[in-house]
Parts: C-alpha cells; structure tokens; sequence
C-alpha cells in the first residue's frame, strides 16, 4: 500500500532529497509504502483474492488515502503445495 498520487508523501520526498544530495538527481519522485503478506485457506486463488480484498478494505488500508493491489500465488502458475492453501505474496501499491 502506498499513498494515492493525489496525498503528498512526506517520507517519499525525503528520500528524493536525500538521493539528490547524494548524486543520484535522476530519481525524480519515490512513493514509499508497505505490504503485507497473508496466508489464508481458501480452495482458489479467486476465493483467496476475494477474502484479501474483503480484509484489506475493512482493516488493512484506508481506501480513502490508500491504493494497494493483491497477488495471489497460485493464480496462473502451479497449485499450492497444500490443497486448500493459498499465500497471499504482496498487497501492493496500484497506480492511479
């Protein structure tokens, strides 16, 4: 999850400055955030992506100022290594 493009990033414009002043004026712009993973029990990666994004709209983000994304192992790749099983990786930030 990060800050919408829209909610200014205090910790990601500090890190700008601090690169610049240390050579590298080429990073324009840096967007800091943070990501969770979930293991959860769910028999699809659908089932298991609908319950991630029922969880991190109700607890985990603040839609209001936050956008994030859900990847799901499993999904278009090989079957989890329990039947039933399945790791949520990242929930990370989505680009407006």
């Amino acid at each position: 999850m990060t800050l919408k493009p829209s909610v200014f990033d205090p910790q990601g414009r500090t890190i700008v400055e601090a690169l610049g002043s240390m050579g590298y004026g080429a990073v324009r712009d840096v967007r800091q955030g943070k990501y969770f993973e979930l293991d959860v029990d769910a028999e699809t990666p659908a089932a298991a992506r609908t319950l991630v994004t029922e969880v991190a709209d109700r607890l985990l983000a603040n839609p209001v100022i936050e956008s994030y994304r859900v990847e799901v192992d499993g999904e278009e790749t090989s079957p989890p290594v329990e039947p039933g099983r399945r790791r949520v990786t990242r929930m990370v930030t989505l680009g407006d």
